[in-house]
């Protein structure tokens, strides 16, 4: 289990940031369940604690794990899966208890599969709960959103990821560095999951400077990253030519996608240092302008939009 999973909160007390998130939450939960939506969207950057929250709610709800259906949205997103809950929705729990759905990535969802849920959340069961999480709300239909309430979680302060840090660091005892804790939100872009990854990566390393080499390079040094970031910087006619391997390779990457964002800006920020001429740093430059743009709402498939304009797009067209 990774660090991040294993000091999941499970309630809202013990969440950092997004106070007003929390506090409107908690006001909704004091509502007669009768009186409250029972479709509730989390929106919101990548990797900064939306499933963490729907798995609270889940809970507040009065769902226990067995009564708890967690669906990727990005593996199964059609039809039948919503047909599915459908038969299953208006079965009561085992113990009585109340059933949530969280569904992960929901803008994955098809739009045949948002309209069948249209009906399961109009008509829906006092017992049970639909929880959307997304990086891209606008890619769920109208008529879904309106059904909804909405609310919104946001990257966190470099405070507030530094309080993430030192909390996990108590939680499993971990043995970091002087002045990796006050590193790491230099570096994560706000994202407490992005934060966690690189304490995990550089706990119990002795060697200040290669524990914050390690946190720049982000997984830089994973292979399959390391293969795409070779592949991104051959000369473009290079990468015209290999573009669909290109693309592969990043479709087998399984790593969140603003980390391995900031790994492409590393290695071309190092490859750029390396050159001499401007000439020869064109190209290095135009790929920077292209992943400077932040992947946070649109997740994978629009870093994967960025990395096709790498592979088809030259300083020259511009």
């Amino acid at each position: 289990m990774s660090l991040y999973q294993e000091i999941r909160p499970d309630n809202f007390d013990d969440v950092v940031g997004n106070s007003a998130t929390i506090g409107a939450l908690r006001s909704m939960l004091r509502k007669p369940a009768t009186s409250r939506s029972h479709a509730i969207l989390i929106k919101g950057p990548s990797g900064c604690g939306k499933t963490t929250i729907a798995r609270i709610l889940a809970n507040e709800f009065g769902s226990n794990e067995d009564s708890t259906i967690e669906l990727n949205a990005a593996n199964t997103n059609g039809i039948d899966t919503i047909r599915k809950i459908d038969r299953n929705a208006y079965l009561i729990g085992l113990g009585g208890l109340n059933k949530t759905y969280i569904f992960d990535e929901s803008h994955e969802l098809t739009g045949k599969a948002q309209e069948a849920l249209l009906k399961i959340i109009e008509d829906n069961p006092p017992h049970c709960y639909f929880v959307f999480c997304t990086t891209n709300p606008e890619s769920l239909i109208k008529t879904v959103r309106n059904r909804c309430a909405e609310y919104e979680v946001g990257l966190l302060r470099k405070d507030e990821i530094t309080e993430v840090l030192k909390r996990a660091c108590k939680k499993v005892d971990l043995d970091v560095l002087p002045g990796i804790i006050e590193a790491i939100p230099l570096t994560c872009d706000g994202s407490p999951r992005a934060a966690l990854v690189s304490l995990e990566q550089v706990a119990g390393i002795d060697n200040i400077d290669e524990a914050l080499e390690l946190i720049v390079s982000g997984t830089e040094r994973d292979a399959t990253v390391l293969d795409l970031l070779k592949l991104l910087v051959m000369a473009p006619e290079q990468r015209r030519k290999k573009w669909k391997r290109i693309i592969e390779t990043f479709a087998a990457i399984d790593v969140d996608s603003e980390v391995i964002r900031r790994s492409i800006l590393t290695f071309l920020f190092n490859k750029l240092k390396k050159y001499d001429s401007v000439e020869d740093t064109k190209d290095i430059t135009h790929l920077l302008r292209i992943f400077s743009q932040s992947s946070y709402y649109g997740g994978k498939s629009q870093l994967g939009a960025l990395i096709a304009r790498a592979c088809f797009e030259t300083w020259e067209d511009k």
